[in-house]
C-alpha cells in the first residue's frame, strides 16, 4: 500500500461516531474491494502507528476511526478513492435500507465462493 486517505464521508462517518457496524457481508463488491471493516480509537492512529499497521493492510484497505471518518489504503491514490467510495456507498445502502427491516449479511460459504470465483483466495 502506497497511498493512504483520511476522510470524513457522511454515511461511513455515521458508522465512525455511533456503536452501529457497518458489515460488508451485505454486497459482494463491498465486501471484495473492503473485507471485514474494523473500527479503530482515534487515538490509536497518533499514540500507536503500530497497532494501525497490524489492522490494516493488503487484507484490510480500511478502518473506521472513531469520530473520525474513514482511513482507506490502496496501492495508488486512485486505488484507494475507489475503495472510499466503495465504502460510502456501502455505508449509504445500509443505512437507507434500515426502514426495509433487518440486514441479512452473506454467510460464511458464500463468501469462500465469492473470494474463489474472484481469485482472492
Amino acid at each position: 500500500m502506497h497511498a493512504v486517505i483520511n476522510a470524513l464521508p457522511v454515511s461511513a462517518t455515521a458508522f465512525s461516531v455511533s456503536d452501529a457496524v457497518l458489515d460488508t457481508r451485505t454486497i459482494p463488491e463491498s465486501f471484495l474491494f473492503l473485507k471485514d471493516v474494523p473500527k479503530l480509537a482515534y487515538e490509536t492512529l497518533h499514540r500507536q502507528p503500530e497497532a494501525v499497521a497490524q489492522a490494516m493492510g493488503p487484507d484490510n484497505p480500511v478502518a473506521l476511526l472513531e469520530h473520525n471518518g474513514a482511513l482507506v489504503a490502496g496501492k495508488t491514490v486512485l486505488d484507494a478513492f475507489d475503495r472510499l467510495e466503495v465504502l460510502e456507498a456501502t455505508a449509504e445502502a445500509i443505512i437507507q435500507s434500515k426502514p426495509l427491516g433487518t440486514i441479512t449479511p452473506m454467510d460464511d460459504a458464500v463468501i469462500d465462493e465469492l473470494l474463489k470465483a474472484f481469485g482472492r483466495v
